[in-house]
């Protein structure tokens, strides 16, 4: 079981490379690859939410039961991910894509990144 510790880790490091993504991409690039990059940053950071309220509402149980949860989390994160994006192709038109994705990537990377990192519930 991974620990409630570890998940809220992930997330906050998730918002914590959106944000610097999303400066940087501001501050080097202008404004339309800020938006661009905090939009995608964004996308990512709902779908691990998403994930982690579905996948680990129930503590303890049978594996098939827990890993029926991870499917269903998995696969309403991949809907959000879809309908997100399409949303804002569709409502943004002027989106800076490169930076959309780029946002979306790196904090997709926290992923990585948390493998790396031991979190103890400690502020």
């Amino acid at each position: 079981m991974v620990a409630q510790a570890q998940i809220k880790g992930v997330i906050r490091l998730k918002l914590g490379i959106t944000l610097v993504v999303m400066l940087l991409s501001y501050l080097l690039w202008g404004r339309s690859a800020g938006i661009a990059s905090g939009l995608g940053g964004a996308i990512a950071l709902a779908g691990s939410m998403l994930y982690a309220r579905i996948a680990y509402q129930m503590t303890y149980g049978p594996p098939a039961a827990l890993m029926r949860l991870h499917f269903a989390a998995e696969a309403a994160k991949m809907a959000w991910t879809i309908i997100a994006f399409a949303a804002v192709f569709v409502f943004y038109r002027q989106v800076a894509w490169m930076w959309l994705f780029i946002g979306y990537i790196a904090a997709t990377s926290a992923y990585w990144f948390g493998l790396l990192i031991q979190f103890n519930g400690k502020k």
